[in-house]
């Protein structure tokens, strides 16, 4: 019977089709492959963020500590990089992390397209964790994204091995101090 269409050969490209549009939506919200930005922003938060940063040589590794636990940073800092984000790195070291630089503090909205490890986000402002998002799942439906945010606008976000916060003794309301970390070179806004 060639020729006579089944049920199913119709609805596989529906389907296709609904996947597609939803995956249009999303990238028409500004949803990027790693994360959408929300700047949401108080003009209090925005005019009091100052940053404490420590002096070193520029050849340094970055590096952001926090209550005296380094961690050695990769830096996110232009929207390539912030799209890119962890995404599809097989792993990331027990003492690493990913460091995205904004020009402001805002909500910004993080999901998990192709993560292949768990994460801890953690929102700093004013070299201060305002939230952290711990153990982050791999888990990512592109029809119903779960986005993560911050409780309140956030300028940097530092992603690091899920548990890493709780292992470290790390909480909200820690200082962060910074270490050869570029930031006139963030360009997001």
């Amino acid at each position: 019977m060639a020729g006579k269409r089944t049920k199913n050969s119709i609805v596989f490209p529906v389907i296709i089709l609904l996947v597609l549009a939803g995956l249009f939506y999303l990238s028409s919200k500004q949803s990027y492959s790693y994360f959408t930005l929300s700047p949401t922003t108080t003009s209090a938060t925005a005019s009091s963020n100052t940053l404490a940063v420590a002096t070193s040589t520029p050849a340094d590794q970055p590096e952001v500590i926090i209550d005296n636990v380094p961690i050695a940073v990769d830096l996110s800092i232009t929207n390539a990089q912030i799209q890119q984000g962890l995404s599809g790195r097989p792993t990331l070291g027990t003492d690493d992390g990913m460091l995205f630089l904004f020009t402001k503090p805002a909500i910004y909205r993080f999901w998990m397209p192709n993560m292949n490890f768990p994460l801890d986000m953690i929102w700093i402002n004013n070299n201060k964790i305002v939230d952290i998002s711990a153990d982050v799942p791999t888990t990512f439906d592109p029809a119903h994204p779960i986005f993560y945010t911050p409780k309140v606008p956030a300028q940097y976000v530092l992603e690091v091995n899920a548990h890493f916060s709780k292992n470290n003794g790390i909480g909200i309301g820690d200082t962060v101090t910074f270490e050869n970390i570029p930031f006139n070179e963030a360009v997001v806004k």
